[in-house]
């Protein structure tokens, strides 16, 4: 058991050794079998990327740029020193863009151009067809073919045949909501076209806009991809205009609205002053009276105008308590809108001071979160800048309630400058006091009016002054080709082929666990390898037809590769015995058709021509070939030896070949098993020892049966045959097994069948018979595979 145990670590340690990493020439050997997979794909990809790229619609784009002012500079106008919350924290030129996306941005250009019409073929353009298209915004979505005739006239059916419309040169094609005008040039040809809803049309527009905000800029680059290289600007050029009436359209919709509110505060104004003074007018004439005198007329005046000062000072106190009543953390950008619009602001330099710095710190805030640094809300800056707006909502309460304070005074001294002219008023006699009531509200409600009057006259102004504040800086680029064009196509398709190629070889290479060289030998099953068995069409046709069932190429004249391969089996097998002679050899395979048959009688005729008496027997009693192969009388045999049927000298076939005697198998018995590994067996190998040097015994495959375990169990060694590209790797290590199991010598291997495909050593077997520059070239390629 001791000698059993080293024997597998000794076993066991060689196949560790012939581990060998992967070299480049392996890789190459792994293509260059596989190469017509390679090609194949190859060229398939190539084709199939070059037919796609013939078939695709090339797809073109433009471009141009855009320059977004502030919005501010126009919404103040409309409404004042007013802060938008969210304008503080967004990026108003990235808002503007955001507007490219919108449904109604894309309706308005499918408005423009008419792009509810869309031609089924995208390849054909559609200036190239129709001079006009005019297509009403509630036409009915439906299917059309036109045919336009050699002389110029035309027919228009919709999706189920029935004429629309049809017509002569020149005449315009109405259809049902649309109106087309052919070219005055255009083709003899059928072209299909739909019209869809204003919706769809829109959403294909949106789908092709893109922009592109310049970092650290307010200048955005605007794209659109389509088809048609004439259209594309022109959508282009339609979404940039529309981009740009966006904001003075939004603007404009204010300014509007705060018109119309203006006239209508006006018209009550108007009304409720005429009114007054209809009754003004009544009292003088019912009570005959005409004017005040001077005097009372200067105490109404002085009244009307401490009168319209308490109200002023009444909103504006209003307004500080209501800043003052809030917390410090929940007042808000409502409250500074409204601190920033209380008349004479600007005569209180603390509050305006506070307004403007907490303004200062909002941008800030809105800069660093929004802007071109883009950090987190939970930012060290970003919280900072947060203490910093609480403390300064704490100096603006405090300025707030000073302010409020000296407000509160002047009230109270308006107060009493008012009850002292009413009182005053009550002296004069009641027809002069009723007049001097009435003149003071006609007064009060003509203040009014013209106020509401010059709001009127500067709303309508500012409507009709507003500008847009996007400016157009490069109009639409000419439409340019975008993708890949047929050549990178073809290119890329076949890079993409020779990847797949390449990965589908080393796939199949995965997939195929047969042995394919002596390197697979050495790794998978750790045994010598003894022969390499070129690849010989003489040996793949053995048994077609009249043909003998094995060909002999030891025998034939000529320096066959195969021949000389079979020859250095046979030194190796003479030097495998110098420490331990091999005299009985058996030669066995995993399985059946690898060539173990083949291999027995070449090496036997081998041998013999070498001056060793050889005796070959046919020990595969199951399948027996090499009566056959040497034409000679099946019977007797090794079977009718064993049973006694037979002598030995009866059996063998003398001088088959020079130096060469063979045993044929004799007749097939029902237990073969149990006569290779019978009594008579080994008395027969005992006594043919005398008589020959070598002998050399075929014997059925390993994994099938056990007549070979049986044999080489007796033998002085083993030889394995592979085929390579055949033999799979678990089939050769169980049939090493099965031989170890029965502590058969194994003396080695012979790789079979091999071709240049597999090995790159097979090129040396032919060494001789190439002329000279061949050998030259070869050497130096060999030299190079070497160095790789």
């Amino acid at each position: 058991m001791d000698a059993v145990t080293r024997r597998e670590g000794t076993e066991a340690l060689r196949r560790i050794v012939h581990q060998r990493e992967v070299h480049l020439r392996d890789l190459v050997g792994v293509v260059s079998r596989h190469w017509r997979l390679v090609a194949l794909l190859t060229v398939l990809v190539t084709v199939g990327a070059g037919y796609s790229a013939r078939k695709q619609v090339p797809r073109y784009q433009s471009r141009l740029t855009v320059q977004v002012s502030s919005p501010k500079q126009v919404f103040a106008q409309l409404e004042g020193m007013r802060v938008d919350e969210l304008a503080l924290q967004t990026d108003p030129v990235l808002s503007e863009a955001l507007i490219l996306t919108t449904q109604q941005l894309a309706l308005e250009v499918v408005r423009n151009l008419a792009l509810q019409l869309e031609l089924d073929d995208p390849g054909l353009r559609r200036g190239d067809l129709f001079a006009a298209v005019a297509v009403e915004w509630a036409a009915p979505p439906g299917a059309y073919r036109l045919t336009v005739q050699p002389t110029g006239g035309f027919e228009l059916r919709d999706a189920s045949g029935a004429m629309v419309a049809q017509g002569l040169a020149g005449e315009p094609i109405v259809g049902p909501g649309f109106t087309l005008r052919l070219v005055p040039s255009a083709e003899a040809r059928t072209v299909e076209f739909q019209v869809d809803r204003p919706e769809e049309a829109a959403a294909w527009v949106s789908g092709g806009l893109s922009y592109n905000v310049r970092e650290g800029t307010n200048a955005v680059d605007i794209s659109f991809g389509g088809t048609d290289p004439t259209l594309v600007p022109q959508i282009l050029n339609a979404a940039a205009v529309a981009l740009r009436l966006d904001g003075v359209r939004r603007a404009q919709e204010i300014a509007a609205r705060k018109r119309i509110y203006v006239a209508e505060q006006l018209a009550n104004a108007d009304s409720s002053y005429r009114d007054k003074l209809a009754e003004l007018q009544r009292f003088k004439e019912g009570e005959q009276i005409t004017d005040l005198s001077i005097e009372e007329q200067a105490v109404v005046q002085s009244i009307q105008a401490l009168e319209q000062q308490r109200q002023q000072l009444a909103v504006q106190m209003v307004t500080l308590r209501q800043a003052l009543g809030e917390a410090a953390d929940s007042i808000g950008v409502e409250t500074l809108n409204r601190l920033a619009a209380v008349q004479d602001i600007g005569q209180n330099p603390a509050l305006g001071f506070q307004i403007q710095n907490l303004l200062t710190l909002y941008e800030q805030r809105r800069t660093v979160t929004a802007g071109a640094l883009g950090l987190r809300e939970r930012n060290p800056q970003v919280d900072a800048l947060n203490q910093r707006i609480r403390e300064a909502y704490q100096a603006l309460r405090s300025a707030v309630g000073a302010a409020l304070e000296s407000l509160e005074s002047r009230r109270r001294a308006l107060d009493q400058r008012i009850a002292g002219g009413r009182a005053r008023l009550r002296t004069f006699p009641g027809k002069e006091s009723r007049i001097a009531q009435l003149q003071l509200e006609a007064s009060i409600l003509n203040d009014t009016y013209r106020y509401l009057l010059t709001e009127y006259e500067s709303a309508r102004l500012v409507e009709a002054t507003i500008g847009p504040y996007i400016n157009l800086l490069d109009p639409a680029s000419p439409a340019f080709r975008v993708g890949t064009t047929l050549r990178q196509k073809v290119v890329l398709g076949m890079l993409v082929g020779l990847l797949l190629g390449l990965g589908g070889a080393f796939f199949l290479e995965y997939l195929d666990q047969t042995i394919k060289n002596a390197g697979d030998v050495e790794r998978v099953i750790g045994i010598p390898v003894l022969g390499l068995i070129p690849y010989d069409p003489e040996l793949a046709r053995s048994g077609n037809g009249k043909r003998p069932p094995i060909t002999v190429v030891t025998r034939q004249a000529g320096d066959r590769p195969a021949a000389e391969a079979f020859r250095a089996l046979r030194t190796n097998v003479t030097f495998v015995g110098a420490e331990k002679p091999l005299q009985f050899v058996s030669v066995t395979s995993p399985g059946p058709g690898e060539g173990k048959s083949t291999t027995a009688v070449n090496l036997a005729v081998a041998l013999a021509q070498g001056g060793q008496r050889t005796l070959l027997i046919d020990g595969d009693l199951r399948r027996p070939l090499i009566h056959r192969t040497f034409a000679l009388v099946q019977e007797p045999g090794l079977t009718d030896v064993l049973v006694g049927r037979a002598t030995a000298r009866e059996a063998i076939r003398p001088e088959v070949a020079p130096g060469l005697d063979v045993l044929p198998s004799g007749s097939i018995p029902p237990n073969p098993s149990e006569l290779l590994g019978s009594s008579a067996m080994h008395s027969l190998i005992s006594g043919l020892r005398r008589d020959y040097h070598y002998i050399i015994i075929d014997t059925p495959p390993t994994l099938p049966v056990t007549d070979a375990s049986v044999v080489a169990s007796s033998a002085d060694a083993a030889i394995l045959v592979l085929r390579s590209g055949d033999t799979e790797e678990t089939a050769a290590q169980r049939a090493l097994e099965q031989l170890r199991r029965v502590r058969a010598r194994i003396a080695g291997a012979v790789l079979n069948a091999v071709s240049p495909r597999h090995d790159r050593y097979y090129t040396y077997y032919s060494y001789r018979q190439e002329p000279a520059r061949r050998r030259g070239l070869r050497s130096i390629r060999s030299i190079i595979s070497n160095s790789l």
